[in-house]
């Protein structure tokens, strides 16, 4: 009789045991005090809320589970601030359907740092799940921390993240998100500034068949960049990667597997190598040249702006010319001559013809001594390119030549012409996107010379006529190296400009005088449109479109002139530029000129 006694009363505290750490949820409840049992949903469209700080925090596994397949439509939501945990395996579980969790506090599995413990177990649902992370959110395990391995429960599951989904454990049973090989129409988006992360020897993300996954953010495998931080088991799926995202560790499409696809989406001209493993059509959404052999890009300022230097030293020069011959009628003798200019330029980025834009700056000292045949010429020059895409190329100039007044040498024509040649010295760094470093980005640097001559002619016009000229423009650049992945071949640019301007001087006393003028420049490239180059020893070749190798400027001038003394000059000059490859472009040139 005792016995009964003893063991009915061990039944009633089981009993009382049981009902301390498990309760039903059979209607919409909100938690806003911390929960220590597990919460156990038992009937359809029943919505979860976890707020004010609060938390459900099972000691064991599942602090809400769902093991009833006929229960769907559950909506779980856990504020800033609030938290679901366990300290076992599969902190949130289901079997049901359509289960939604929406979070931005923390779902963590708080299991042993070697443990596969799971934060969220979607394996065995019904499908049809989703999950959202918003912004400070944190969904963490030491194993696979979202799992749809077991079965092919998770097809159609779609996974949004802002905050941070990562996995600690160094084993392979560490994956941020996983599912199975079968596991179909899955989708992962990684929104700028989320993380999913993990620190094992399979992928940060692996998905089945007919998946996708697109990241702004960043995805990474923190053992090694020579681990997998996309993993793709089956055919047809969709790696799409965006804007400044970051992606460490190697992009792998499963040996055999088809119809995989890597769609790169980071702006014209951003430079980018991804290594990847297995076969994948490469797509850049942008239009930038996509080269296989992993998968690569870069921008091609360095090539395609070679033609652009070469007009612009042109023009500088030209414009420098004309003051100089100007200071000799104000002064009524030949005398040594110089001018100080800075210049800033800006040019739009055009989507249509990957035209890239850019800001620089200029500084020139343009030295003119007088001959009785010819007069010297002699240029240095400064400045440097920002290009929109992390590209920057700072520049070291000197060219050298004639200036023949009386005596044309390129036709009988003209009243004057000129030759200048000389040497331009280039330093490139620019920031590529890349998978192999453990930062997610590479800083590369280059070194390389470019040889310049220009030749040009002009008639003069006394009357309202405009004057009229004409110069050819040539430049060889020997091949380079950057510092990582890419090689550029020797490169050659040829181009002809025909041009009319004048210009008008308006005299407020002795001293001072205001110049007003303008140029239309009409300039087009003769040879050098492509370009040839190797991305990690794949060979390539760029050809710019038909719209960047012409252009037609037109630029007006006002200037102040003012005489200091009879050798020294000031000088400002205010130039508007329209340009039919620049969209719209400005500059600004301050000098001031002597004689010596």
């Amino acid at each position: 009789m005792n016995r009964i006694k003893i063991i009915l009363i061990n039944l009633l505290l089981l009993t009382h045991i049981s009902i301390s750490y498990a309760a039903n949820v059979t209607e919409d409840t909100t938690f806003s005090s911390t929960a220590t049992a597990q919460q156990v949903v038992t009937e359809d469209d029943v919505d979860i809320i976890i707020t004010n700080n609060a938390s459900i925090t099972r000691t064991g596994q599942k602090a809400i589970k769902n093991t009833d397949d006929e229960v769907t439509g559950t909506t779980i939501t856990i504020h800033s601030g609030s938290s679901v945990t366990s300290t076992g395996n599969n902190t949130i579980s289901t079997e049901g359907g359509e289960l939604t969790i929406t979070n931005s506090g923390t779902i963590q599995a708080l299991g042993a740092s070697g443990s596969n413990s799971k934060a969220i177990n979607i394996s065995g649902s019904d499908g049809g799940i989703t999950i959202t992370n918003n912004s400070g959110g944190i969904i963490a395990s030491p194993g696979n921390t979202i799992l749809g391995t077991a079965g092919t429960g998770a097809d159609n599951t779609t996974i949004e993240n802002s905050g941070q989904i990562t996995s600690t454990n160094t084993s392979t049973s560490s994956s941020a998100i996983i599912f199975s090989d079968d596991d179909t129409g899955n989708t992962v988006t990684n929104n700028a500034g989320g993380e999913i992360t993990s620190k094992g020897s399979k992928g940060a993300i692996i998905v089945g068949v007919s998946s996708t996954v697109t990241n702004s953010g960043t995805i990474k495998n923190n053992k090694s960049v020579d681990n997998n931080a996309i993993q793709l088991k089956g055919n047809n799926n969709t790696v799409t990667l965006k804007d400044g995202g970051i992606v460490v560790g190697i992009i792998k499409a499963k040996a055999g597997t088809t119809g995989n696809t890597l769609k790169l989406n980071h702006g014209i001209g951003k430079s980018y190598y991804y290594n990847t493993s297995g076969d994948f059509t490469l797509q850049d959404l942008d239009g930038n040249q996509v080269v296989k052999g992993s998968a690569g890009s870069v921008g091609q300022g360095g090539s395609e702006i070679l033609d652009e230097v070469l007009g612009r030293k042109s023009l500088n020069i030209r414009q420098s010319l004309t003051r100089y011959k100007d200071a000799e009628e104000e002064l009524g003798k030949p005398q040594s001559w110089g001018e100080i200019n800075f210049s800033t330029f800006k040019k739009k980025q055009n989507d249509q013809n990957l035209s890239l834009g850019l800001n620089s700056a200029d500084l020139s000292i343009n030295l003119m001594y007088p001959n009785q045949d010819k007069d010297f010429i002699f240029s240095l020059g400064t400045g440097n390119q920002n290009f929109t895409k992390d590209h920057k190329i700072e520049r070291l100039s000197m060219h050298s030549g004639f200036l023949f007044k009386e005596n044309p040498i390129l036709n009988k024509l003209g009243d004057e012409s000129f030759i200048l040649g000389g040497i331009n010295l280039q330093t490139s760094e620019r920031e590529i996107l890349t998978n192999t470093r453990s930062s997610g980005k590479l800083k590369i640097g280059d070194n390389y010379e470019t040889y310049d001559l220009l030749a040009g002619t002009k008639k003069n016009n006394d009357s309202i006529i405009p004057n009229i000229g004409a110069t050819v423009g040539l430049s060889y650049t020997p091949s380079h190296n950057e510092s990582q992945y890419y090689s550029w071949d020797n490169k050659g640019v040829s181009n002809l400009s025909v041009y009319f301007d004048d210009n008008y001087k308006l005299n407020l006393g002795n001293n001072y005088q205001i110049n007003l003028g303008w140029i239309i420049d009409v300039r087009k490239m003769v040879l050098g449109k492509d370009q040839d180059y190797e991305i990690n020893g794949t060979a390539a070749r760029y050809s710019q479109d038909a719209d960047t190798t012409q252009e037609v400027t037109f630029a007006t001038n006002l200037g102040f002139n003012k005489e200091i003394t009879d050798n020294h000059f000031f000088k400002f000059n205010l130039d508007s530029t329209i340009s039919t490859q620049d969209l719209t472009s400005f500059s600004g040139n301050f000098a001031y000129k002597f004689t010596f």
